[in-house]
């Protein structure tokens, strides 16, 4: 009886899962949307001023006038409004006994090439933040790009690079006030002869802090180090920063066999036990993920994108022949009549805006923002990217080589599957997807957790004064190691920001999760009132800007329930045929009585339907109808006894 109900719902249900897959794809664009722009370089780390300037220049904090305790706190200002150029590194730590700190880069004498910049600090005591600082953490250096990394003893350890282009080390051992400096040894100095080092990035696992950095590039002043422009390198610490054991490091795979040239700040890093994971993602190589098992010592490379021109030189030039073909929303493509050749030389890969984090089992999760880019000019010493291009996408080490997801793209928030943007000129130059800048953690029940900042679309969130479209952070999550997750929760919502009345003028970037996860998902973001940045792309007015704490629980995103993650084989769960055409018969088993919930997700992850649910012993046998499901690849989720597996069912 239960099996002929489900029957007769599920076939029912076909015709409704066919159109709510297909409003799962990628919003149309107007005419002329998609168009190339001019790539530049990296921002200038540090701009010629003064190694030590008399004083630094503090700044009457105004906080809005109608500010209100509530969800979201302002932890600190800055008027320098360049976090990164590209990924965000890890800013907001926990601690071993739950305090939160934040890290950001803070400066605010704009009238000098901000002579003042250093790091940003604060911290939370007993869920109290500390006053706004006003003063950086460093005293004898300038600084930019800081990250910050807590060890299993307590020790805060801030890394990131001085304006003598040296990794900058600021420390405080657990149970101290005051902080130390040094710099990491190195042979890339130039005092020694090297280029420099710029734009690090950290991870601590134990007492252990692991650091990547690349060497100074061309176009910054420096020069190429073993046949790449601005190499990768790795170092470590086994003392929680006060000596370093491993300097200079090239990591086999992540050098000029792979890599001719490389961006600032296109890479991340997380640790977890002995595990340590990099991600790459620039975006005229593979997307690559290096991982260690044994806390640094020996590595490992997977290709996560293949990226088809291998050690391409800019202007060298290529053909359509050489590129693979790509989805519906190709350059060429979407400019339809207005497509020019070189506008099918447009390549899909990263916009070397990406996040990485290692899960307590030890897989690693990676995200990055889509793009498309192009060398349609071998004349011009240029490459282009697409900035009208979006898609966050996703991978793990479970799905192999060259199989990322795209799991989310811009909200369609008037449901008219239109993208409701006049043209490239409504987008602040971040040069990054419209959908970037992810940030990523983890719990002990193994849920994933990522924040990302994405473009609003209508005239609600246009800014009227530039002509620009606002940009929100949004959290998604998964309780089922990556398979499916929850609908974007947008933070920027009249419950959570600190003045509602403001919540459509907002511009909030760079969201920087802790990577552990507790009872609550913390992260920090820049925000202000003007889409696009003073430092870089539209060289806008420079103002203050606020980084603000936000604290969420899992239930308030979307992630009611955390269940176990099982493989199919727990409960024998199969589906034949597959692929199916016409009818497919889901089979599994149960241990004991249970309630059990079958559901359809898209390859984004995102929930169709619900398709059954009801009481379940041993043998179950559901047969349903898919002939009126759009063709492709679906995902299957299985929840039972606080369990939940998953499979593919292929449709044609």
């Amino acid at each position: 009886m239960e099996l002929t109900r489900l029957k007769i719902v599920l076939m029912a249900l076909a015709l409704v899962l066919a159109s709510s897959v297909m409003a799962q794809k990628r919003l149309a664009r107007k005419a002329g949307f998609t168009l190339p722009a001019v790539a530049t370089e990296c921002f200038d780390a540090l701009p010629a001023a003064q190694e030590n300037p008399t004083g630094v220049n503090p700044v009457n904090i105004q906080f809005p006038v109608g500010f209100r305790s509530g969800m979201e706190f302002p932890i600190g200002t800055t008027v320098y409004d360049l976090q990164s150029n590209n990924s965000v590194d890890d800013r907001t730590s926990r601690g071993p006994d739950g305090s939160l700190m934040a890290v950001w880069t803070m400066g605010f004498d704009d009238a000098g090439s901000y002579p003042d910049r250093g790091t940003g600090y604060n911290r939370a005591t007993d869920g109290a933040w500390g006053d706004p600082p006003t003063q950086r953490l460093e005293a004898s250096t300038r600084i930019g790009w800081p990250s910050h990394v807590v060890t299993e003893s307590g020790t805060e350890v801030v890394i990131s690079h001085s304006s003598a282009d040296k990794l900058h080390v600021v420390r405080r051992e657990a149970g101290s006030n005051s902080w130390e400096e040094s710099d990491i040894p190195s042979g890339i100095y130039a005092e020694n002869g090297g280029p420099g080092l710029l734009w690090p990035r950290a991870a601590a696992s134990g007492e252990v802090v692991h650091v990547l950095a690349i060497t100074q590039p061309i176009a910054n002043g420096g020069t190429a180090y073993e046949g790449v422009d601005g190499h990768p390198l790795y170092y470590r610490s086994s003392d929680g920063g006060a000596t370093w054991d491993m300097v200079d490091v090239i990591l086999p795979g992540l050098d000029n066999t792979a890599l001719v040239d490389n961006s600032g700040d296109a890479y991340a890093i997380d640790a977890r036990g002995e595990t340590v994971a990099v991600g790459f993602f620039n975006n005229w190589s593979d997307q690559i993920l290096m991982k260690s098992t044994d806390g640094g010592d020996t590595w490992s490379k997977t290709i996560m994108h293949d990226f088809p021109l291998d050690l391409y030189v800019q202007d060298e030039g290529y053909s359509v022949e050489d590129l693979p073909p790509y989805e519906e929303d190709h350059p060429a493509i979407s400019n339809g009549a207005n497509a020019s050749f070189s506008d099918s030389l447009a390549i899909l890969t990263s916009d070397e805006c990406g996040a990485i984090v290692v899960n307590y089992d030890g897989t690693v999760h990676a995200f990055w923002g889509r793009m498309f880019v192009t060398d349609g000019d071998l004349t011009d010493g240029n490459t282009s990217f697409y900035p009208t291009i979006s898609g966050l996408m996703y991978w793990n080490e479970t799905f192999g080589p060259d199989s990322s997801r795209l799991i989310t793209d811009v909200i369609d928030l008037n449901g008219n599957d239109t993208l409701d943007i006049d043209s490239g000129d409504n987008i602040a130059a971040y040069e990054a997807s419209l959908t970037s800048q992810p940030s990523a953690g983890v719990d002990v029940q193994g849920n994933i957790y990522m924040a990302y900042t994405s473009v609003m679309e209508g005239e609600r969130y246009l800014n009227t004064e530039d002509n620009q479209q606002y940009r929100h952070v949004y959290i998604m999550a998964s309780p089922d190691g990556g398979e499916t997750w929850t609908d974007p929760y947008d933070v920027i919502n009249e419950e959570v920001v600190f003045e509602p009345d403001l919540v459509d003028f907002v511009e909030a970037v760079f969201p920087a999760m802790a990577s552990d996860v507790g009872g609550t998902i913390d992260l920090t973001y820049q925000g202000d009132f003007r889409p696009g940045l003073s430092e870089r792309g539209d060289n806008d007015i420079a103002e203050t800007n606020f980084i603000n704490h936000v604290p969420l629980t899992p239930e308030e995103i979307g992630l009611v329930k955390t269940e176990e993650v099982v493989h199919a084989d727990f409960f024998q769960l199969n589906v034949q045929p597959n692929p199916a055409s016409n009818e497919a018969i889901v089979s599994f088993e149960l241990e004991n009585t249970a309630r059990f919930t079958l559901s359809l997700h898209n390859l984004m992850g995102q929930k169709v339907a619900d398709v059954a649910s009801g009481q379940g012993f041993e043998l179950n046998q559901l047969h349903f109808d898919v002939s009126a499901l759009q063709q492709g690849l679906y995902i299957l989720r299985l929840q039972a006894d606080q369990k939940v597996a998953v499979t593919k069912l292929m449709v044609r």
